[in-house]
C-alpha cells in the first residue's frame, strides 16, 4: 500500500478538524486526506498545477513557504499532521517540534521517509538523513512512535504519551 492511500485510509477513520501538510508534491496525499477532513492547510516552497487545483476546494489553504515561515504565522491547533518537506534531519526536527507544539489532545504526526528500505534512498534527492529521527525519538518520554514498513521509504505515527482515547476521557472525568 502506497503511504498516501494509508494516510487518506487513516483520515476517513480519524476525521481531524485540522490537517496539516508540510511538503506537498504534487498534492496527493493531501486530496486523500481532504475530504474527510474540516480545513487543511497544505504547505510547499513551490505552487505547481496540481496545488493550485487543491487550492480551489473551500476547505483547503495552499501555503507557498518555508514550513518555519507557516508556523511563523499560523496560530491554530493540529489533529492531524504529515511531515514529508525537506529531508535533513534538522529540518525534521524543527518541523516535528512545532506540529508538536500546537498538537490537539489525541492528535497525530505522521513522519515519511523514516524507514528507507535500501541505501540509495539515503541520498538527499529521497529519504535524506530524515530517519534517523526515529532513534532520536527512541529516548522521549513524551511521545509514542511506531514505524511501519510502508512503500520503500516507511512511515512513523506519533502520539503523545498518556493521550489515548482512554486516557483523554478519564482525565475528564471528575473524582467522585
Amino acid at each position: 500500500m502506497h503511504h498516501s492511500t494509508f494516510i487518506g485510509h487513516l483520515a476517513s477513520i480519524y476525521r481531524p478538524k485540522t490537517y496539516v501538510e508540510l511538503g506537498l508534491y504534487e498534492g496527493e496525499t493531501l486530496r486523500l486526506v481532504q475530504p474527510h477532513a474540516g480545513h487543511v492547510y497544505g504547505v510547499d516552497m513551490k505552487m505547481n498545477g496540481h496545488l493550485e487545483q487543491l487550492g480551489r476546494i473551500p476547505n483547503v489553504t495552499i501555503n507557498t513557504c518555508m514550513t518555519n515561515e507557516f508556523f511563523d504565522t499560523f496560530a491554530g491547533t493540529i489533529d492531524m499532521a504529515f511531515i514529508d518537506a525537506d529531508h535533513r534531519l534538522e529540518s525534521v526536527q524543527q518541523d516535528f517540534e512545532n506540529v508538536l507544539s500546537r498538537l490537539n489532545p489525541g492528535g497525530v504526526i505522521l513522519l515519511h521517509d523514516t524507514d528507507p528500505r535500501e541505501d540509495w534512498l539515503i541520498d538527499p534527492g529521497y529519504c535524506g538523513d530524515s530517519y534517523k529521527i526515529v532513534k532520536l525519538f527512541e529516548g522521549r518520554t513524551d511521545i509514542n512512535i511506531v514505524t511501519l514498513p510502508i512503500t520503500e521509504a516507511g512511515l512513523s505515527i506519533v502520539t503523545r504519551k498518556d493521550n489515548t482515547r482512554t486516557a483523554l476521557r478519564q482525565s475528564r472525568i471528575s473524582p467522585s
